[in-house]
């Protein structure tokens, strides 16, 4: 009788050629092909740490600023990726505004920016005299100088809360229209 070690020698002396015959055979194994990129996850052509952009009117006024911590243009899908965006705007009639998110995204050609996260909208850069909008998701149109959502909206100010599910803005005006769900509290002086 083997003992054994010898038991283990012998074991590999016929297990090793086969286990390499099988290995080296192509007909077992298809040939596997590279994948080429998904079209969907581009590659971005810029990044952006802790900046700040700042985009003035035809006559030099200062129109808007964004601070955010990372923006990522993506050329495929035409658009920035931002991360905790900070925008200010600026309009000679009312109150400087700011806007703030987690995240956002914003089309390249500036018709459309979405925000998500933690929005809030406040009508004063002073958060003590400001009204407050809060929300998870924000769409601004700046060109139509709108912003809306459809998830629940909660508005505070010294005067009072007002909650509503869904609402849209006219930012030129200030006139605020809430969808549905619309319950409020209002505190007396």
């Amino acid at each position: 009788m083997l003992t054994g070690r010898a038991r283990l020698v012998a074991a590999a002396a016929i297990l090793i050629p086969a286990v390499v015959y099988l290995g080296m055979d192509s007909e077992r194994h298809p040939v596997r092909l590279k994948q080429a990129p998904n079209p969907a996850y581009q590659q971005s052509d810029y990044y952006i740490v802790n900046g700040r952009i700042r985009d003035f009117a035809p006559n030099g006024a200062l129109q808007q600023q964004l601070s955010s911590t990372q923006l990522e243009h993506q050329p495929a899908l035409q658009q920035i990726l931002v991360t905790n965006p900070e925008m200010l705007i600026y309009n000679a009639q009312q109150p400087t505004r700011k806007v703030s998110s987690l995240r956002g995204i914003i089309s390249d050609n500036d018709d459309k920016v979405v925000l998500e996260g933690g929005v809030l909208f406040q009508d004063s850069p002073d958060p003590a005299e400001a009204n407050t909008l809060r929300t998870e998701s924000l769409v601004l149109l700046p060109q139509e100088n709108i912003a809306k959502t459809d998830k629940p909206v909660t508005i505070s100010s010294p005067s009072g809360t007002t909650s509503s599910v869904g609402m849209t803005i006219d930012t030129d005006s200030g006139i605020l229209n809430l969808l549905s769900d619309v319950n409020g509290v209002y505190n007396v002086n």
